[in-house]
């Protein structure tokens, strides 16, 4: 794969980036939050990976099955801030939810959040999505999603790459690219989708420095290759959408849905 390197925001929030955002569905912010700040975040989920095998489908390995006694290889923890509250109190989660306020125009609420800690020489990518396909709304999402490395992140140790203007073509086909699992064993009803519509050609990478993080839109390409290097590449991911709860729970899609008409399912490839 190949790529030039995007252009970076200098600061974490700044007018431009509101048409960066609408053209490109994607940022880069080198400055979102201290060390401090990022020495608290991986304080409160260091100890949520050391019990991974008592969160139940919660915890999932996203490179699918494994032969029992090998590491996991993708590890990933879903609605973290659910089992660790105080993440909702520190400097990168105020600053998202207010970056995303800006960029959407409206008041916003939590959606979600996971981690995803890929361990040393994992050889496990993770694959070109846009998470779009992975909505049951019955709607489009209208959010903000952000990505914060805990460490300084190169190409080598698995930084994000985003196909710039990838959010004006709609949700493309995905496939099944592997099954979720807690364990060797124990599959769970979850599933990793990958796009095989990706102009890789245009593809931009997104090193980080500590503090750094990127900003993207539901329906912008985008991938994280293997961990290569001795370290572990850890990451926190947060999304916040228009209107929050209300919006999730009050539309007049979700209504109707409610009331028998049906959600659309993510698309598939067969």
């Amino acid at each position: 794969m190949s790529g030039a390197t995007m252009q970076s925001i200098a600061s974490w929030v700044a007018a431009p980036a509101n048409e960066v955002f609408e053209r490109d569905g994607c940022l880069t912010l080198r400055s979102l939050t201290t060390p401090d700040d990022i020495d608290l975040i991986r304080s409160l989920l260091d100890p949520l990976f050391d019990r991974f095998a008592t969160l139940g489908e919660r915890a999932v390995d996203l490179a699918g099955p494994r032969e029992a006694g090998v590491p996991l290889r993708s590890p990933e923890i879903n609605e973290v801030v659910r089992l660790e509250p105080r993440l909702r109190s520190t400097l990168a989660y105020r600053r998202c939810r207010d970056i995303a306020a800006m960029l959407l125009g409206t008041p916003v609420g939590y959606q979600f959040d996971h981690a995803i800690f890929k361990p040393p020489l994992n050889q496990t990518a993770t694959a070109w999505h846009q998470d779009e396909a992975y909505s049951r709304e019955p709607m489009p999402l209208r959010s903000v999603h952000f990505w914060i490395p805990l460490q300084p992140v190169t190409v080598e140790n698995g930084c994000m790459w985003f196909v710039p203007g990838s959010n004006h073509n709609g949700l493309l086909p995905h496939y099944v690219a592997s099954r979720r699992f807690n364990g060797p064993l124990s599959e769970t009803t979850a599933v990793t989708l990958a796009t095989k519509i990706v102009d890789e050609s245009r593809a931009v990478a997104c090193p980080l420095p500590l503090g750094g993080a990127t900003v993207h839109h539901p329906l912008t390409l985008h991938y994280t290759g293997p961990n290569e290097t001795h370290a572990w590449r850890k990451a926190w991911i947060l999304h916040f959408g228009a209107y929050g709860w209300f919006r999730r729970h009050l539309h007049p899609r979700v209504l109707a849905a409610k009331l028998g008409a049906g959600a659309h399912p993510p698309k598939l490839a067969t």
